[in-house]
């Protein structure tokens, strides 16, 4: 097995540890600590942390080494206004494709697949088609800087949903996705992007305040 392989699973790993919480925000991490882990030489656990800093999810700093990142509510703010504005702008653009069948069949299909996953109680697939909502308008918006930019932010938004997917929000997050579709289905895309900014700054609340409660555990 080559390095790159042994990188790459090691990079799954840690990023599903860090969004899932099992590695915390602001632990320290070091190369002997997941060297002793994972029974592997340095190279490869120092390409997967260079592939976790650039989606942004551990940073080095000079004399302590890495650490999983940690956020400031300003952080988080800024983090929700700028993925609901990229959100917003990639319903705007499909608006104005000529060809919007495919992108109303597929978000079709996924409010269907999510709405059946919710009730069998699959909170795992449920959450994987929550996420493919989002991702669909950049696919169809046909635009590839757009693209880059809201990929940057999906391990950060990731790490945050996977804090406040809980039963009691789940519904309201579905529902929400649901109305987006139906106003997109009525092309009503200016409403759809409006009530997309709506929906982050939902999520954006919900963010704050798990995060703010995590927080308050670690102390």
């Amino acid at each position: 097995m080559n390095n790159k392989t042994l990188s790459e699973e090691i990079y799954d790993e840690l990023y599903r540890d860090i969004t899932k919480q099992e590695l915390k925000c602001g632990q320290k991490l070091t190369l002997q600590m997941l060297k002793d882990r994972f029974h592997i030489s340095h190279t490869p656990i120092r390409e997967a942390l260079m592939r976790l800093a650039e989606h942004g999810l551990v940073v080095y700093y000079s004399n302590v080494g890495v650490k999983v990142v940690d956020f400031t509510e300003d952080e988080i703010r800024e983090l929700y206004q700028f993925a609901a504005e990229l959100d917003a702008m990639a319903i705007q653009f499909c608006g104005s494709s000529p060809m919007q069948e495919p992108l109303l069949m597929e978000l079709e299909e996924i409010i269907e697949a999510s709405e059946n996953a919710l009730n069998a109680g699959n909170m795992e697939t449920w959450k994987e088609y929550s996420e493919s909502f989002h991702t669909a308008f950049y696919r169809h918006a046909h635009n590839s800087y757009l693209e880059e930019a809201a990929a940057k932010l999906r391990a950060k938004l990731e790490l945050f949903s996977c804090m406040y997917y809980k039963d009691q929000n789940i519904q309201r997050i579905h529902n929400g996705h649901a109305a987006i579709f139906e106003q997109v289905k009525a092309g009503k895309f200016r409403d759809a992007a409006a009530a997309m900014r709506k929906h982050l700054h939902y999520d954006m609340a919900l963010a704050l305040r798990a995060y703010a409660e995590q927080d308050t555990e670690k102390r």
